[in-house]
């Protein structure tokens, strides 16, 4: 498909309404504002922050060493540190920056439907509504108000992959195929890695459609092609991203999710069936109205799971398709009804069944999600059945109209007997309250319903008297009041100053920040960031499984809370337990936070002279939990093979001395003095890629006490330097290289294939 003047202004036009959907927040008149989303203050701002400052710095931000006792940043996908987008990010003030992101990838969600529906035949008008449907349906704004930053870059490059693999079926190519593939290559940057199966599962379902079309005609070879087609793309792009995947592995590895997951996970937040009623009532549980509280705490919806509405012009056409469409687009309908059913989960067998029978389904759950498919569908659907309609002849067309006055008013009725039926339904589990809330605004919804489908209804059968350009202009106002006349859809700025519970905590501790780390409870852990804090803890469900471990029995153990080095506990009035470990002494109560101190508090750097050996993990963990263990003289340390430390016991009154010289993202280097060979324990995260050298020379690292930094360290005066150089990163670069060089070829090749073409036509 060569774009033609009307294809430019139409995809003009969806870019300037994702512009104006967003333009309020891309300037904040308050430097304290940032756009509404519950992750993106907690988790995707203070790591934001961090990410931003390196890149200003031309550095990448690979270590965190603010959370988890250190964390590898590069590794966790959803923080999309080799994202293009993210590092021009940066150099936008940090208010504007997340809106503009945001903006940016609606737009091209958006071309990416238009293209999609013109790839497949639709004409401007239909792929016009198509990407407007794709865009601000009630899934990508869930998305938008949930702070699902990293789910909506990935998502957003789906219909543009959909429309890429299309092309490259038509151009029979290997360099259109690997082109193709770069959509899903940058879809995995993006980052947001349980939407990686969504991805893959559409475009192999679209190509292996594809390739059954050609079977049905015989061309088996052709049909084979397509199936390598698919095989190259994936690899491809699998090449391409390779530089955040590699990481991406050896994280998970290292991570508690690798024993895997049980199918109660996989079925988390599965959709009721009775929420299948929002695909035309989208309020009728509730409105969020852009509320985060309500938000997270909505007890029927769960709007950011289940909110799958697309509109009621779409879902019409979604129905009409089957009889009226063209027999290739039922792939569409099946496509998107086969969404619907997995979102159901173990209400239905489906899901179970592909539990059980397909490799790694258990490993994401929320299958509520799978729902986007049918969004998807409904958009495509409308784009090719819109045009479609209006190309019929007015005899056709007349068969149709009465049909479709019998079918508003039939499913009207309908509806409202299922609406009584679900209200009924929950009224056994509710309370009177919540019924009575929804039972008043079920009569606006069905107003609501009435009034858009019958401006629906009129928009079709008028069809006939009109020009192409005014019913399509219409039906962009109708989707356009219909999309954005939800109250939970409209876009707002929140104030995003960090709790006061942090703001009196920096008030209120020492400020030289190395000399102690924080445990904290009811406060947002990340945002200790933005005060140079250095934790225990984090929020990111994506953690090393050692962290997770000595982060939750710092709480109730103070050997372990020495070990560490935290020294002070924030106590925020959201969390109602008060700490129960000995050794903490309440020292503090400003507004906002109870702040606790540990006056035995351990150095971040110590040394011991006493090694007690560990086979493996497990190992080490039971020995760490000996209540007779004291970590001051004592180290349990997973041996390194081929390394060997003949440790002294030292002269009585003879004391080691650890200074920190310098404490960065990627280096430390601290000071050491001992009157004989001793173990240096660095309470920081144990991590493939840290190297070690004492006095210049090469040292093993080893796991110690579980889950931190051991070395051996010789008698006398020793600098220590630690230096963060991940060997699977210069891998990943290696192959995403690699992969760049075939692409820029690819490019070369197509370009000069297309000007012989054309030089042969003329």
């Amino acid at each position: 498909m060569k774009p033609n003047r009307r294809d430019i202004i139409a995809m003009g036009a969806l870019v300037c309404l994702c512009l104006f959907f967003f333009a309020g927040t891309f300037f904040p008149s308050n430097e304290n504002e940032i756009i509404l989303g519950e992750d993106l203050f907690w988790l995707f701002r203070p790591m934001g922050e961090f990410a931003f400052e390196n890149f200003r710095q031309g550095a990448l931000p690979l270590w965190n060493p603010y959370l988890f006792l250190g964390f590898p940043q590069y590794a966790e996908p959803q923080l999309s540190t080799f994202y293009p987008p993210m590092w021009l990010a940066a150099w936008v003030p940090i208010e504007s920056s997340f809106s503009f992101l945001y903006a940016f990838h609606f737009a091209l969600t958006a071309i990416g439907g238009y293209l999609l529906v013109r790839q497949l035949g639709g004409r401007w008008s239909g792929a016009l509504l198509a990407g407007i449907v794709l865009t601000f349906n009630g899934f990508m704004i869930a998305r938008l108000h949930a702070g699902h930053v990293p789910h909506l870059m990935t998502l957003s490059y789906l219909p543009l992959l959909l429309a890429a693999a299309h092309w490259a079926v038509q151009r029979r190519s290997i360099a259109a195929t690997l082109l193709a593939g770069v959509p899903l290559g940058l879809a995995m940057l993006a980052g947001y890695a349980p939407f990686f199966p969504f991805l893959v599962a559409a475009v192999s379902l679209l190509m292996l459609w594809l390739a059954v079309q050609e079977w049905q005609k015989r061309e088996y070879a052709k049909g084979a092609w397509i199936l390598a087609q698919l095989v190259i793309l994936g690899l491809f792009s699998g090449m391409l991203a390779a530089v955040q995947l590699l990481p991406t592995v050896e994280m998970t590895l290292a991570s508690s999710r690798v024993a895997g997951a049980d199918y109660a996970f996989a079925n988390s937040l599965s959709m009721p069936p009775w929420n299948y009623l929002t695909l035309l009532l989208p309020g009728l549980y509730g409105d969020p109205v852009g509320d985060i509280l309500y938000w997270g705490a909505a007890p029927i919806n769960a709007f950011w799971e289940y909110a799958i509405y697309a509109g009621i012009l779409p879902f019409i056409l979604f129905i009409l398709v089957w009889p009226l469409g063209q027999r290739s687009w039922r792939f569409w309908f099946v496509f998107g009804l086969g969404g619907l059913i997995l979102a159901s989960g173990s209400a239905l067998a489906i899901h179970r069944i592909l539990y059980h029978l397909v490799p790694g389904f258990g490993l994401f759950r929320v299958p509520a999600r799978m729902g986007y498919f049918f969004v998807l569908a409904a958009a495509v659907i409308t784009g090719l059945l819109f045009d479609h309609w209006l190309d019929l002849s007015n005899s056709e067309r007349e068969k149709w109209i009465p049909r479709l006055r019998q079918a508003l008013w039939r499913g009207l009725g309908l509806l409202s007997v299922l609406v009584v039926m679900s209200v009924l339904w929950q009224a056994v589990q509710t309370n009177e309250d919540e019924i009575s809330a929804q039972i008043g605004g079920i009569t606006s919804q069905l107003i609501r319903l009435m009034l858009l489908g019958g401006g629906a209804i009129l928009l079709l059968i008028g069809a006939k008297a009109r020009p192409r350009w005014q019913i399509a202009m219409l039906a962009v106002v109708l989707l356009v009041i219909d999309l954005w006349g939800n109250s939970y859809q409209f876009i707002t700025l929140e104030d995003a100053t960090p709790e006061v519970g942090w703001v009196m905590a920096d008030l209120s501790l020492p400020s030289n920040r190395l000399e102690y780390r924080i445990l904290s409870k009811g406060l947002a852990e990340n945002s200790g960031i933005l005060y140079d804090f250095y934790h225990v803890d984090g929020y990111d469900d994506f953690r090393t499984k050692t962290g997770l471990e000595l982060r939750d029995r710092a709480f109730d153990d103070a050997r372990i809370a020495r070990l560490l080095g935290t020294q002070y506990l924030l106590h925020g009035f959201r969390y109602e337990k008060e700490p129960i470990a000995p050794g903490w002494e309440l020292i503090a109560q400003p507004a906002g936070v109870k702040i606790y101190e540990r006056i035995d508090a351990q150095s971040r750097a110590f040394i011991v002279y006493d090694v007690i050996a560990a086979e493996n993990e497990a190992h080490s963990l039971r020995l760490i939990d000996d209540p007779a263990l004291d970590f001051t003289r004592t180290a349990v340390v997973e041996v390194v093979p081929n390394t060997s430390c003949a440790i002294e016991t030292p002269p009585a009154g003879a004391d080691a001395q650890v200074e920190i010289l310098a404490y960065n993202p990627r280096q430390v280097v601290l000071k050491t003095d001992t009157p004989t060979t001793g173990w240096l324990v660095l309470s920081d995260l144990y991590y493939p890629g840290w190297t070690a050298a004492v006095s210049g020379s090469p040292a093993a690292i080893q796991p110690t006490n579980y889950g931190l930094r051991g070395v051996c360290v010789p008698a006398g005066t020793h600098e220590i330097v630690f230096d963060f150089e991940p060997d699977i990163l210069n891998y990943g670069v290696a192959v995403t290289g690699a992969a760049l060089i075939v692409l820029l070829i690819a490019v070369v090749y197509l370009i000069w294939a297309n000007r012989t073409s054309h030089r042969q036509a003329i």
